[in-house]
């Protein structure tokens, strides 16, 4: 999701390119490299300029090693899908102790051999957050997801950062720890550790059945990753990462075949902003 940007913060609020390749293990091989690329917005909005509007379009390309597109394989897929979305937030402070997070995303997913009716898909978030003291937060809401296999999931948890060097984001779907350990100059460097509930779904022309045939694709799966995050004061800012995708499966709107479940697979994933 994204975050609350300052007051008076430049229009152009932030570039990020980020990049997760996943390995292609055996027997049931599905590859993946996922690459992002968003710029993000910061726009007056309402009457509080400490919330701006932050609208973020973007693009991403999911490039996939596995079963391929060929009419005597049930899971055929074709080699690539792309998303291209344009996604707004809020996080307006309405007293104190209560505020909220607001998300919504509409975007074209597809392998872009045609976009049809189901190629569009509308997203969002909505959590409302209560802040007991600076350093705790109760944050409870729903997540939609618009897939194959799900729909809507509550979300929600706490956050807790007892001092400035820790924070818990103990967070359903998607939980996350960090712990500054060393600054150098002025950049700081945290250790990181983050669950991910994963995925997507697309719209895409197989070869199996109807010769040319468009079928919606879901891409599920669970992630935990370790890593480093670096911030430097009023500049460059990333993270680099290894973890684990297991739980994984590919579902088909069309049945054909009901579904196809990957290896469990290890991955590397890197991004870089400003």
């Amino acid at each position: 999701m994204l975050g609350i940007a300052t007051p008076a913060t430049r229009l152009l609020h932030e570039i990020l390119v980020e990049e997760h390749w996943f390995a292609s293990i055996k027997p049931n091989k599905f590859g993946m490299n996922d690459i992002d690329l968003y710029s993000t917005f910061a726009l007056p909005f309402f009457y509080n300029p400490q919330t701006p509007l932050l609208v973020k379009p973007g693009f991403s390309i999911h490039l996939w090693d596995g079963p391929v597109t060929t009419v005597g394989n049930p899971a055929d897929l074709p080699p690539r899908v792309y998303d291209a979305y344009l996604d707004a937030a809020w996080n307006p402070q309405i007293t104190g102790w209560l505020g909220a997070e607001l998300d919504a995303r509409v975007g074209i997913y597809s392998d872009f051999s045609k976009v049809v009716h189901d190629s569009f898909r509308l997203q969002g978030q909505g959590l409302a957050v209560l802040s007991f003291s600076p350093s705790f937060k109760v944050k409870a809401g729903v997540w939609y997801l618009d897939r194959i296999r799900v729909k809507l999931l509550p979300s929600g948890g706490i956050v807790w950062k007892p001092n400035n060097d820790v924070q818990f984001d103990i967070l359903f779907p998607n939980p996350k720890f960090t712990k500054r350990f060393t600054t150098i100059g002025t950049t700081d460097w945290r250790v990181m550790l983050r669950g991910e509930y994963g995925g997507g779904n697309w719209t895409v022309k197989r070869a199996y059945g109807t010769p040319g045939q468009i079928d919606d694709v879901d891409y599920n799966d669970l992630r935990v990753a370790g890593g480093l995050e670096f911030d430097q004061t009023g500049g460059v800012h990333g993270s680099l990462e290894v973890g684990v995708a297991f739980d994984r499966e590919i579902l088909f709107r069309s049945r054909m075949p009901e579904k196809y479940v990957p290896t469990t697979t290890v991955f590397l994933g890197g991004a870089i902003a400003y």
